[in-house]
C-alpha cells in the first residue's frame, strides 16, 4: 500500500508539472502541437491531470519529440532539435517554455564547461607524465626504456581495457621490470586511476615484487572487478596478511563473483552470468572468524546497504552455521521491513537477498525456521504475512514437468499455505496463488494431505454461506456492497474448486482406492451443499486414468447430470472438457444422450457450461448428431433481440465446428449464420470475428460481418487485426459484393491520419482483390488530396501516391491501355521515397538529453 501511495503521489506531481508545461507550450508558438499516447489511467481519470507519455510536434518539422513521462523533457528535446533558430515561430504569449528551457540550457552549458575543464586537466596530467618518463629515460637501461615506450602508447583514453601488451612483456622479458620500473609503476597501480593502471597491475603480478607489494597489487585488481586468476591466487595464498579494510574489499568482490546481481539489475533483459563460488569458500575457510565478525557488524547496522551486504556474504559462503546463526535476524528484517527498512521497495536488491536467505533457511532447517516464522506472525501484520507466505511458496517452486524433491520443508510449506489460503480466500498473495492451479509434480503432497484439502474445501463452503449473512446493524445494500459480496463469493468458489482439484490429483495418484475415497465423500455430502457438490463433480474427470476408473465414476456422473440442482448439472457437464482424449471413445451412448438433454435445460448456466465444454472437448463424429438439434435451438433462441448476444457466438462456433460439413458452411446454412452474426453489436460483434475468422473464411457473407466490426467503436478500442485478416482472406466473389461496404469503411477514416495509413492500404488491397482497380485508385486520390502540404507529411504523401499509381497501372493493364508514363511516374516516386528515407535516417532516434544532456 505504501508503494502504491508513493506511485500515486509521483503520478499526481508529474500531472501537475505536465499541466503547467502544456500552458507554457501553448504560449511558446502557435504551431506547436501537444500530442500524447492513447489511453487514460485511473489516476488521470480521478484527478483530471495529464498523466502519461506525451510529446511535441509541428507541421514544419519532420522530427517529432520523443514521448516522455514529463512533458518538459519532450519540450526541451523538441526545442533543441527544431525550435532554435526557427523562422516559422509565431509567439503567443508569456510566460512560455523558456521558464524551464532557459535554466536547463544554462545548467547544460555549465556541465559542458566543467567537462571541458576536466578534459584539459586530464590532458595536462597526461603531458606531465610523459615529460617525467622522458627525463627518467636518461637513467634507464635499454630494456627498461622498452617498458616506458609501451607506457607512452598506453597512456591515452581510447586504449582497450584488455590490451595485453604490457602483461605479455612481463611474461616474455621479466628482467625489464627492474626495481626502478616497479617503483615508477606502483604508485599508478595502487593510488591512481590512469589509463594504464590495470594493465600495469597485471604486469606487476608477473614481476619480482616483494610479497607485501604483490598482495597489495592483487587486492587492487580484485577490488577493481578485474577477472584475474593470478590476483585471486595471490590474495588467497596470503589471506592472513590482509588488513581489515583490504579484507572487506576482497570479501565483497568474492561475494559478487559467487552470487551475481539480482534479476532486476540486468539492464536490457536477462543476462546469463558465470558464477564462481570457489574463491569465497576458500577465503571463508581461512578467515572464518574475521568474516563472521564482519557479518555480525554489518547485520547489526541500520543501513540497508550494510544489511544487504551481510546477507550476500551469508548466501555466498553457503555456511549452515552462519545461516542458522542469523536466521532470526533475517526473518526479523524481512517480516518487519516496513519498520526496519522503510525505504526499500519491491525491486530492492536488499529485499531480494533477504528473501533468498529466508528460502534457504526454510529449505535447510525447516522445523526451526517454521517456528521463527510463526513467532513473527503472532502480531497479524500484513507485511509479515505476505513475506512468510512468499518464503513458504519459494520451497515449492519448480520447473514444469521436472521431478521435485518432497521433504519436510515442502510438507510444512504446503500445510501452512493451505490454511493461510482458507483464512483469506479473497487474498491474492502467494498462499492463494499456489493452490489456484494443481501440479502433478506435487501429487505426493496431495495424497498425504487429502483430508486437509477436503476439510479446507468444506470450510470454504461455510465462508461462502456467511458472505450473504447480513449483520443486524448493517443498513440496506448499495451497489458497492453488492459488488464486494459478489467478488468474495467468486474468490471463495474459485479457491474451493482449486482445492478439490488438488484432492482429485491426489486421489488419482493413489489409484482405485483414492478414487473410491473421493466418490464416497461426494456421496455423503448433504443435498443442500450444492456449492461443494458442484465443485466436486466438476473435477470428477480429473480422476480418470483408464477404462476401470471410468467405470467407477460413471454412475455418480450420470446422477449429477440429472440432479435437481442447476449448479450441480452445470458442473457435471463442465467436467466433460477435462476428459482425456484417448478415453472419449469409451464413453457409452447413454452419456452422450444425457449430455444432449442438457442443451434443452431451462437454465442459461447449464447451456453455457455445455457449449463451453463442447468447444474444449468435442464429441466423437458418430455421436454429434445427438447435439445438432439442441445447438441449433440455442442459436435461434439466443440470437433474438435482448438475449445473450455474446453467448450466441459460442453456440455458432460449436455448431459450425461439430455439426457442419465444409459444403454446408459454404451453402445456405452458412449464409444464415453470417446473417445472424451481422446483426450483432459491440462486444458480441468483436467476439464473432475474433472467434470465427479462421473457420469462416469461405462462409458466404462473413466478410460483411468483418467490415461492420472494423468500423465498430468497441472493436477499434481493442484491435482490428482479426477483421483485417478476415477481409484479406475473403474469396474474390465475396469481396465483389462488398465494394460499397469497403468504400464506406474507407470514408469512415476521415479525417485521414498517418496512423490510419495501414488500414487504408487494407481497403485498397481488398478493392484490388475484388477487381475494382478504379475504386481503389479513387480512394487513394482522395487520400492524397486530403494530406496537408506540410514537411512532416511528405513521407505519407509519397507512399499514398505510390499506392495510387500502382492501382492505376493495374487498371491500365486490365483495360489494355498504355501505362509507360505510369511506370515512369512510379520510378520517380520511388526515387523521391528513397531520398525522403535518407533524410529521415539522419534524424536522431533519441533526444539530445536522453543519455547525456549537452
Amino acid at each position: 500500500m505504501d508503494e502504491f501511495e508513493d506511485s500515486y503521489k509521483n503520478a499526481v506531481e508529474a500531472g501537475q508539472r505536465n499541466l503547467k508545461a502544456t500552458k507554457l507550450l501553448s504560449n511558446w508558438c502557435f504551431h506547436a502541437e501537444f500530442v500524447r499516447s492513447p489511453g487514460r489511467g485511473m489516476i488521470e481519470a480521478a484527478t483530471g491531470l495529464p498523466i502519461g507519455h506525451m510529446g511535441v510536434q509541428c507541421k514544419f518539422s519532420k522530427k517529432n519529440s520523443m514521448y516522455c513521462w514529463l512533458l518538459e523533457d519532450a519540450v526541451y528535446d523538441f526545442y533543441q532539435n527544431n525550435c532554435k533558430g526557427c523562422k516559422e515561430r509565431v509567439p503567443v504569449g508569456f510566460p512560455n517554455i523558456l521558464d524551464f528551457v532557459g535554466p536547463r540550457e544554462k545548467a547544460a552549458e555549465k556541465r559542458k564547461s566543467a567537462r571541458e575543464e576536466e578534459e584539459r586537466g586530464r590532458k595536462q596530467k597526461q603531458f606531465d607524465r610523459r615529460q617525467e618518463r622522458a627525463k627518467l629515460r636518461y637513467e634507464l637501461s635499454l630494456g627498461e626504456t622498452f617498458v616506458f615506450d609501451l607506457l607512452d602508447e598506453l597512456d591515452q583514453e581510447n586504449i582497450a581495457s584488455d590490451d595485453p601488451r604490457l602483461e605479455q612483456l612481463a611474461n616474455l622479458a621479466p628482467e625489464t621490470f627492474t626495481r626502478r620500473v616497479i617503483e615508477h609503476l606502483l604508485p599508478a597501480v595502487l593510488n591512481e586511476y590512469l589509463p594504464y593502471s590495470k594493465h600495469a597491475a597485471k604486469a606487476l603480478l608477473r614481476a619480482p615484487l616483494e610479497p607485501e607489494e604483490k598482495l597489495l597489487v592483487g587486492v587492487r585488481l580484485i577490488s577493481n572487478y578485474e577477472k584475474s586468476s593470478a590476483a585471486i591466487d595471490v590474495v588467497l595464498s596470503h589471506a592472513e596478511k590482509l588488513s581489515r579494510s583490504d579484507l572487506t574489499k576482497v570479501l565483497h568482490r568474492f561475494v559478487s563473483m559467487a552470487i551475481g546481481p539480482p534479476p532486476t539489475m540486468h539492464f536490457g533483459g536477462s543476462t546469463q552470468t558465470s558464477l564462481d563460488a570457489a574463491p569465497i569458500h576458500s577465503l571463508f575457510e581461512k578467515m572464518q572468524v574475521e568474516i563472521c565478525a564482519e557479518v555480525d557488524e554489518l547485520l547489526s547496522d541500520s543501513d540497508p546497504n550494510n544489511i544487504g551486504a551481510a546477507v550476500e556474504i551469508i548466501l555466498a559462503t553457503d555456511s549452515d552455521e552462519l545461516l542458522l546463526r542469523h536466521a532470526r535476524s533475517i526473518f526479523a528484517k524481512l517480516m518487519r521491513r516496513k519498520t526496519l527498512l522503510p525505504g526499500e521497495r519491491r525491486d530492492s536488491s536488499v529485499l531480494y537477498y533477504l528473501r533468498e536467505a529466508a528460502s534457504k533457511c526454510l529449505g535447510r532447517f525447516p522445523e526451526e525456521t517454521d517456528k521463527i516464522i510463526q513467532s513473527f506472525l503472532a502480531d497479524n501484520n500484513d507485511t509479515g504475512r505476505k513475506e512468510a507466505h512468499g518464503t513458504y511458496d519459494s520451497v515449492l517452486n519448480h520447473r514444469y514437468r521436472e521431478k521435485v524433491q518432497i521433504g519436510t520443508a515442502q510438507r510444512i510449506a504446503f500445510r501452512r499455505l493451505l490454511w493461510a489460503a482458507v483464512e483469506r480466500p479473497d487474498s491474492m498473495d502467494d498462499a492463494g496463488q499456489f493452490f489456484r492451479h494443481s501440479w502433478d509434480e506435487f501429487a505426493q503432497l496431495a495424497v498425504e494431505h487429502f483430508d486437509d484439502l477436503i476439510g479446507a474445501a468444506a470450510t470454504l463452503s461455510e465462508k461462502y454461506d456467511q458472505v450473504d449473512a447480513k449483520h443486524p446493524l448493517v443498513l440496506a445494500d448499495n451497489v458497492l456492497d453488492h459488488m464486494e459480496r459478489s467478488n468474495k463469493r467468486t474468490a471463495i468458489n474459485s479457491l474451493q474448486g482449486a482445492l478439490i482439484e488438488w484432492a482429485a490429483v491426489g486421489a488419482k495418484s493413489k489409484g482405485p482406492e483414492g478414487i473410491g475415497q473421493f466418490l464416497e465423500l461426494y456421496r455423503k455430502l448433504p443435498d443442500a451443499q450444492t456449492q461443494m457438490r458442484g465443485n466436486m463433480i466438476a473435477h470428477v474427470s480429473k480422476l480418470l486414468t483408464g477404462v476401470e476408473s471410468l467405470k467407477l465414476v460413471l454412475s455418480d456422473w450420470y446422477r449429477a447430470l440429472m440432479d435437481e440442482s442447476t449448479l450441480v448439472r452445470a458442473s457435471a457437464v463442465q467436467a466433460w472438457e477435462d476428459v482425456p482424449y484417448d478415453l472419449v471413445k469409451n464413453f457409452p451412448d447413454l452419456f452422450f444422450e444425457a449430455f444432449s438433454v442438457l442443451l434443452m435445460d431451462p437454465y442459461v448456466m447449464v447451456h453455457k457450461s455445455a457449449v463451453h465444454s463442447l468447444r474444449r472437448r468435442s464429441f466423437p463424429e458418430e455421436k454429434r448428431s445427438v447435439i445438432k438439434h439442441g445447438l441449433w435451438n440455442l442459436i435461434v433462441y439466443y440470437s433474438q433481440e435482448s438475449k445473450q448476444e455474446d453467448f450466441v457466438v459460442d453456440c455458432i462456433d460449436a455448431f459450425a465446428f461439430l455439426c457442419l460439413s465444409p459444403e454446408e458452411r459454404k451453402g445456405k446454412l452458412g449464409e444464415l449464420l453470417s446473417g445472424i452474426l451481422f446483426c450483432l453489436e459491440g462486444s458480441a460483434l468483436y467476439r464473432a470475428v475474433d472467434r470465427l475468422h479462421y473457420g469462416f473464411k469461405t462462409v458466404p457473407g462473413f466478410v460483411k460481418v468483418a467490415l461492420k466490426s472494423i468500423q465498430d467503436d468497441y472493436t477499434r478500442s481493442i484491435s482490428i487485426d482479426d477483421c483485417a485478416s478476415a477481409i484479406l482472406s475473403a474469396p474474390h466473389n465475396e469481396l465483389q459484393y462488398c465494394v460499397g461496404d469497403i468504400r464506406k469503411a474507407f470514408e469512415a477514416l476521415r479525417p485521414f491520419k498517418p496512423e490510419d495509413f495501414v488500414e487504408a492500404l487494407l481497403y485498397a488491397a481488398a478493392l484490388t482483390k475484388a477487381g475494382n482497380h478504379a475504386a481503389a485508385n479513387t480512394c487513394f486520390r482522395e487520400l492524397m488530396a486530403s494530406i496537408p502540404a506540410e514537411d512532416r507529411n511528405e513521407h505519407w504523401r509519397i507512399e499514398a501516391a505510390l499506392v495510387a499509381t500502382a492501382s492505376e497501372i493495374e487498371r491500365a493493364i486490365e483495360n489494355g491501355e498504355d501505362f509507360v508514363e505510369l511506370i515512369e511516374e512510379w520510378s520517380s516516386l520511388l526515387n523521391e521515397l528513397e531520398k525522403e528515407n535518407e533524410e529521415r535516417a539522419k534524424l536522431r532516434d533519441f533526444p539530445s538529453g536522453f543519455f547525456f544532456e549537452d
